[in-house]
């Protein structure tokens, strides 16, 4: 699907959307009704549970919208720095919602392996570096990017800078909200030339205590979607990268140019590589609606790799790349072969994720 024009997006999509997304909210409540009386036939109030989840995101929508069009209208009075502010807290403030909204209807559990603080991190009490950082994730699951972002400002304190696809500009709040916060939106088949520029420029525009996010996988994975991207590599004569997809079961092969851009600016200071598992194989509409509501925490492991620990040249990054995706892939493995029975299930969502250190960075 064509993204329209911003114009278009701005003057007729986002103020038609408002009270059209006002009216669905009311019919999510109504069905979020029919399906506590559907109790007996549905026992695990699956209609329930995904009308009112539906009725919080729409709202959330709403609100966004609103009150971004207030501070668009303040924005001479705040400056820059403060308008860029506020909507850093209503990100942070929306996301703070949503996941807990997730929690309350899909009982959604949130579970954080992070390496151990460096020796300066613990002598100052915090919990990152507040530097430049590239954010290498991994992309599988419903709602995985919405957990990082919302780890990143609200555990890690830095302001994140998004790679994303440009399909997700037809949400009109996070075309507006993460557009105004710098975010790239790219297409994803290849066909843009400005890519790797662009990325590069968002890297090199990177302040302190801020973070660029990438997806290098350029999709979320699916066992059908590797499939697809193994037969297109061999079609293309791609044998290297068709064999290292062949060798991923559980990631699709990382794509290096948005990385290696965003590395050659030089502004980076440290990486984090980003792993998940737990969520990931609900693929699809109908197997998100069969799970609910969830049994297994969202799982999230993390590595720091220091500037000094990449390899400067364009050739020793993409064995780097491909290297640590091997390491995430072998990780969602053993998650996924680890018979231990899960956690039990609390009635309520969890105020705050369990955090664990796991090992050294």
């Amino acid at each position: 699907m064509r993204v329209p024009p911003k114009a278009v997006r701005r003057l007729l999509i986002d103020p038609l959307f408002v009270p059209v997304a006002g009216v669905l909210v009311v019919v999510a409540l109504a069905v979020a009704v029919l399906g506590l009386l559907a109790a007996p036939l549905d026992r695990r109030l699956r209609l329930a549970r995904a009308a009112m989840l539906a009725a919080n995101y729409l709202s959330a929508e709403v609100v966004v919208l609103v009150a971004a069009f207030g501070l668009w209208l303040a924005r001479p009075l705040l400056g820059r720095r403060r308008f860029e502010a506020a909507h850093v807290w209503l990100l942070r403030r929306v996301l703070t919602f949503l996941l807990a909204a997730a929690g309350v209807w899909l009982r959604f559990r949130l579970e954080i392996l992070e390496p151990p603080p460096e020796p300066a991190e613990a002598d100052a009490g915090t919990d990152a570096d507040p530097s430049r950082v590239l954010v290498l994730s991994r992309h599988a699951g419903p709602g995985d990017s919405f957990v990082l972002i919302h780890l990143l400002l609200s555990r890690y304190g830095l302001v994140p800078r998004v790679v994303l696809i440009d399909r997700l500009q037809l949400d009109p709040a996070i075309d507006v909200l993460l557009g105004r916060l710098g975010a790239c939106f790219l297409r994803n088949d290849g066909s843009d030339d400005t890519a790797a520029r662009r990325i590069g420029a968002l890297a090199r525009g990177l302040g302190d205590a801020e973070a660029l996010v990438i997806f290098p996988e350029g999709a979320n994975f699916t066992p059908s979607r590797r499939r697809r991207l193994i037969a297109r590599l061999r079609a293309r004569g791609q044998w290297d990268r068709a064999a290292v997809a062949e060798d991923f079961d559980a990631v699709l092969p990382p794509r290096p140019a948005g990385v290696l851009a965003a590395l050659a600016g030089g502004t980076i200071t440290a990486t984090m590589v980003v792993a998940h598992a737990g969520l990931d194989e609900l693929s699809a509409p109908g197997e998100v609606w069969r799970a609910m509501p969830l049994t297994a925490p969202l799982l999230l492991r993390w590595w720091r790799v220091p500037m000094a620990q990449i390899p400067a040249s364009d050739v020793g990054r993409r064995q780097w790349l491909t290297m640590h995706w091997a390491v995430v892939n072998a990780w969602i493995g053993l998650r996924h072969d680890d018979d231990a029975p899960p956690a039990p299930v609390e009635a309520r969502a969890e105020a705050r994720p369990v955090v664990r250190s796991d090992g050294p960075s």
